[in-house]
């Protein structure tokens, strides 16, 4: 736990003197949920559906600049191989990590649920307490294969380019999962008809969290 306090209370101290990840990730939500605004029949399209489907893509968007940040900054001086060097275990750094970006994305979605409710003309109500634990999961599974393909494509050359192809196709069995439930959250629907896919997030976090804690020590070694 010291070690694992240390990484990740390093990377939010640095988060808060540069705020540039999470002001990109922030920025980068609003610029999507605008253009789905101005893209959508606003006599037709904009309803809790909609709003949870323009949500997760934001999500998404911002979470491929955000999520991996956390890990990527650390080849940029090679200080990478000072924790590999350190006696840390490498679970455990996987775990920082993925605490960081955990909360890196918290933040920035945090944002995106405002400007979801005003773009979308939504109500501030009990339907946003039901929609964040859906959010957590979809957060928590995100971070978790973007820290574990970021350790992966960090190894390759133009890897900052070949993330976004690994993630994507990756997550779109939770993307689906996280659009029904969180339009079934906003809407008003009993939780009861989200269930099966509330699972599917669920199942989602714990094999990529599993994954990541498994493998992150064989894809994050040294050549």
């Amino acid at each position: 736990m010291t070690a694992f306090v240390a990484v990740l209370s390093k990377d939010l101290r640095l988060e808060l003197r540069s705020g540039m990840s999470t002001i990109a990730m922030v920025a980068l939500a609003m610029l999507v949920l605008v253009v789905l605004v101005f893209a959508l029949n606003p006599g037709v399209a904009r309803g809790p559906e909609a709003a949870a489907g323009a949500l997760w893509i934001a999500l998404v968007f911002a979470g491929m600049l955000g999520a991996s940040r956390a890990l990527l900054a650390e080849n940029e001086n090679a200080c990478i191989r000072a924790l590999l060097m350190s006696p840390i275990d490498r679970a455990t750094l996987f775990a920082a990590k993925l605490a960081a970006a955990a909360i890196f994305m918290m933040v920035a979605l945090a944002a995106g649920v405002v400007l979801t409710v005003l773009f979308f003309n939504l109500n501030f109500s009990g339907a946003l307490v039901r929609l964040a634990p859906i959010l957590v999961l979809g957060v928590i599974g995100f971070a978790a294969l973007a820290t574990l393909l970021a350790a992966i494509s960090g190894r390759a050359r133009g890897g900052e380019l070949l993330l976004p192809l690994l993630i994507v196709p990756l997550f779109v069995p939770a993307l689906i999962a996280g659009v029904r439930a969180a339009g079934a959250a906003l809407s008003g629907a009993p939780m009861a008809t989200a269930r099966d896919w509330i699972g599917i997030l669920i199942a989602f976090d714990v094999l990529f969290v599993t994954a990541g804690y498994l493998l992150f020590e064989h894809v994050i070694g040294e050549e």
